[in-house]
């Protein structure tokens, strides 16, 4: 079991969003004299007003369960009840929604920090309470404890150190003559036929101050040449096939950048193109102030 816990300052777009389309079942309204969510928003909403320090009274906490793990709504319902105890907040109101809208059992405690009194609760090591009990809900069940890094395990009895095991990113299968193709191509012309003779897109993109190569699959799904062979990154490709003589054009705020290939194989960054010289050698103009109005010669 897992859990998250966010603040806010509207229980009525928290409500909204936990019932929205009658995804989500009640299991309780806990210290509430209203008969639905959407009443008993309105009636946290007063409440939380009693206190003027607090700005973010929300406090919105999901659990969610293994796949393995099946409890049944009454379980679901002790468990809310669990954690909001743990937080302290007993006497609190509650709205608590099962959710069945992923994979794994989950749900939500939509919850008021301004008790009866008038006054917020410290929500102060609010990870370290909630997970101290998840393990004992577990171990009560003999279920699998999560290893976590605010509360210690019931088994080793320590807290997680280390990063977490990072799921294996889902990988697009390139066919292999597009790979083939990014390795062995001797000119850009070749390894455009290639790739798009496998039904395959290459395009050079440019994000912020960087660029790559992205290929792009019949289906839609983009990778990275790179990710398919570290030798098949641009900064490669551009080595051993040399700038791309079909323009490459982007726009960065008013100003349109290209790139041409020219002897030295460098390429013109930071300048404006002349459009008016054709029958010549590419000719720029370079302006101090980026943002002021593109000026040419004279003819």
């Amino acid at each position: 079991m897992i859990a998250n816990v966010k603040k806010g300052n509207h229980f009525e777009g928290l409500i909204k969003y936990l019932t929205k389309g009658g995804r989500g079942q009640v299991l309780a309204l806990h210290n509430l004299a209203s008969d639905t969510p959407e009443v008993a928003a309105s009636e946290m909403t007063i409440a939380a007003a009693q206190s003027k320090r607090t700005k973010r009274p929300v406090m919105h906490i999901s659990v969610s369960y293994a796949q393995t793990e099946r409890p049944t709504l009454d379980q679901m319902r002790a468990d809310a009840r669990t954690v909001v105890s743990s937080m302290g907040l007993s006497e609190n109101q509650a709205v608590i929604v099962a959710h069945d809208d992923r994979n794994h059992k989950h749900f939500h405690i939509a919850l008021n920090r301004v008790g009866p009194n008038g006054k917020a609760v410290s929500d102060s090591n609010s990870y370290a309470r909630i997970e101290s009990a998840l393990r004992m809900i577990e171990t009560d069940r003999k279920w699998r404890p999560v290893e976590g890094r605010n509360a210690v395990s019931p088994i080793t009895a320590q807290r997680m150190v280390g990063p977490r095991e990072k799921r294996k990113p889902c990988r697009i299968d390139v066919p292999e003559c597009v790979r083939r193709a990014l390795l062995e191509a001797r000119t850009w012309k070749h390894l455009h036929q290639e790739i798009n003779s496998a039904g395959w897109k290459l395009n050079v993109v440019h994000a912020g101050k960087g660029s790559g190569a992205l290929l792009t699959a019949p289906n839609g799904q983009k990778v990275g040449t790179g990710t398919v062979d570290r030798a098949a990154t641009l900064s490669q490709l551009r080595q051993r096939l040399g700038r791309n003589t079909k323009r490459e054009t982007r726009k960065r705020g008013n100003l349109i950048y290209r790139e041409l290939a020219s002897a030295t194989g460098a390429a013109l960054k930071g300048v404006a193109l002349n459009p008016l010289i054709t029958n010549h050698s590419p000719q720029v103009i370079r302006r101090r102030n980026p943002r002021s109005p593109l000026v040419f010669p004279k003819f």
